[in-house]
């Protein structure tokens, strides 16, 4: 979708200009008959491509419009990038991109997808990291879908940490009481810094899926023993238990996955 008025505008504005060009050389060639032909030919090929620049200047307003909607009531979610393509066309030097996403959002769940959008180049760079996406979805029409270019390009919040011995505690309340799921790398990277324990923590986006409840996205620093770490990149899927109120507090079921 079009999320700026800008490109309708400069549509609408050029269209004019070449309407007016072309009424210009209709009007000297009805009143010149030695230049008549050629310039109602050059007035009739400005007239139709003003017509042409129009229809996409309403084209682009009414995406403009439909982006507002989504804006406006639209519900916040998670998109990975599973492919993308250039489409050759540009719009104030913004490649066009074909974007396959794997949305998800509450209420529609997790569902793939394809749009084209605008990308701005500040946020390009990164749709090969595997980080994912911010996205508003239209709650009626999940193929409406308005990427936020904002979040893409901005850092991402750190999590605050939490007590070891409070965390260890949930860890064990969690694992002995917790729904059985999964949760899938999207995007993984060491913090720099051990735990308690002299494990690795690491900062990942993630997918979770629980069973019993709707799949959701988003961002968790945990700690990953050592004969563990090569789970973590793009697609390692890493067994848990959830919190059955909160699929967002979850802990890894380390010892259900296979050493690597």
């Amino acid at each position: 979708m079009t999320t700026s008025r800008g490109p309708a505008v400069i549509m609408y504005l050029v269209g004019a200009f070449e309407f007016v060009l072309g009424a210009v050389f209709f009007s000297v060639g009805n009143f010149v008959p030695e230049v008549r032909t050629s310039f109602m030919l050059v007035g009739g090929g400005l007239a139709a491509t003003a017509v042409i620049l129009i229809l996409v200047g309403t084209r682009l307003h009414r995406r403009f419009r439909e982006a507002q909607e989504v804006r406006e009531r639209g519900v916040r979610g998670t998109a990975q990038v599973l492919g993308a393509r250039q489409t050759g066309v540009y719009m104030n030097e913004q490649p066009q991109v074909a974007l396959q996403l794997r949305i998800t959002a509450p209420g529609h769940g997790t569902y793939d997808t394809t749009v084209k959008e605008y990308v701005p180049l500040i946020a390009a760079g990164m749709l090969g990291t595997g980080r994912p996406l911010t996205v508003l979805v239209d709650p009626l029409d999940p193929a409406r879908v308005v990427i936020e270019w904002s979040f893409a390009a901005g850092p991402t919040a750190p999590t605050p940490p939490v007590p070891p011995a409070a965390s260890a505690f949930t860890k064990e309340k969690i694992l002995a009481t917790g729904l059985p799921g999964t949760i899938r790398v999207l995007a993984a990277e060491f913090a720099g810094s051990l735990d308690e324990q002299g494990r690795p923590v690491y900062s990942t986006q993630l997918h979770i899926t629980v069973e019993g409840r709707a799949p959701v996205a988003g961002p968790a620093v945990f700690a990953v023993p050592l004969d563990r770490v090569s789970v973590m990149q793009p697609g390692g899927v890493i067994p848990i238990k959830a919190d059955p109120s909160d699929p967002m507090k979850f802990a890894a079921d380390w010892d259900r996955l296979a050493t690597g």
